[in-house]
């Protein structure tokens, strides 16, 4: 028997996390997760604490603090906890539509499971977000950014919304308004590795690369764990002649100690885009698929990956990886037959 005392320790803890949620940043996520697990830990019957658990887990994945298949197994053993308890838990069936999204790219699945969820009961942010990052694989940018504002207005505290919605207007080629809402959000002190992202990302389409190289460079001494600053640095060094100083970013990220085991595969991809390796590029795009990356939601709008829009092995990456067909996807194919 588990005693009264733990299980409203249990319960205590989940409330915690779900006002903390509400105004979710990178700061908070790690305590959120130790919050839950000690939720779990005091009460393993407590399906609500498993699911909120999955859910804190894949946003960890997502955000980069660990390696994304990591974080998407644990989250994917506690879905499968909470449904063991109540095959009818609401937050873990929010987790299993991101997982199905994110890893097992089931994306009918994940669809319905979005659409269940936001037909018949409110989820905040967490399933507004969901279903505009199936927009975004889709390349349906509109609709999601309709979500993603419908999701910031309903937790206006909260980083992710804001920051989803910068990238996706990066992905629509709305360059100055992804950074004008960057520097919003850096102004409410809400910065996170997305938003830092976007912006070296957006600059560089604004104006010739060569032009911000000296920012990028205060960028990635600024955040030197974000794979995704280093890499567009790297992109930018090599498609400026500096293949060098390109090689050299790109050896700093891939080193052989343990952080390269956690390096963001799309950040390599860029680079060796930017040294026009192409073959080798699609290699690496491949694995931020495989892996889960955030990033690879967008790969069929990303204005970078546009470089390979006639690549047979860049073609051959998106058969396979079987994106939803009516968008941008089935027009390559198209193309290449």
């Amino acid at each position: 028997m588990i005693p009264e005392q733990a299980k409203a320790r249990s319960r205590d803890l989940v409330d915690l996390s779900y006002k903390m949620w509400e105004s979710l940043s990178h700061g908070n996520l790690q305590a959120i997760v130790r919050f839950l697990r000690e939720a779990c830990d005091q009460d393993p019957t407590n399906a609500t604490a498993f699911g909120c658990l999955s859910l804190a887990l894949i946003a960890e994945g997502l955000w980069g603090d660990v390696r994304p298949e990591a974080a998407y197994l644990s989250a994917g053993a506690a879905v499968r906890r909470a449904f063991e308890m109540d095959s009818e838990e609401i937050e873990a069936k929010c987790a299993d539509a991101w997982l199905k999204t994110i890893s097992t790219r089931d994306w009918e699945g994940a669809r319905r499971g979005f659409d269940a969820i936001l037909n018949h009961r409110s989820m905040g942010t967490r399933a507004l977000n969901g279903r505009a990052l199936l927009h975004i694989v889709e390349g349906c940018l509109e609709e999601a950014s309709s979500l993603l504002l419908e999701a910031a207005e309903r937790n206006p505290l909260s980083s992710s919304p804001m920051a989803l919605y910068c990238w996706n207007q990066y992905l629509a080629g709305e360059y100055a308004n992804a950074l004008d809402q960057v520097e919003q959000i850096r102004a409410g002190g809400r910065p996170c590795p997305i938003t830092e992202a976007v912006e070296a990302m957006a600059f560089i389409q604004i104006e010739e690369p060569e032009v911000h190289i000296d920012r990028l460079e205060a960028m990635v001494a600024a955040s030197p764990r974000n794979d995704i600053v280093r890499g567009v640095l790297g992109y930018t060094y090599g498609t400026t002649g500096q293949d060098r100083k390109a090689r050299k970013v790109l050896d700093a990220i891939t080193d052989s100690g343990s952080r390269a085991m956690r390096c963001e595969p799309y950040a390599i991809a860029l680079i060796l885009i930017g040294l026009n390796e192409r073959p080798m590029a699609v290699e690496w795009l491949e694995k931020s698929f495989r892996n889960g990356s955030l990033w690879s939601l967008g790969f069929q709008s990303d204005p970078i990956l546009e470089a390979l829009s006639n690549d047979p092995h860049y073609l051959l990456f998106l058969g396979r990886a079987s994106y939803p067909t009516s968008m941008s996807a089935s027009s390559h194919l198209a193309s290449a037959s």
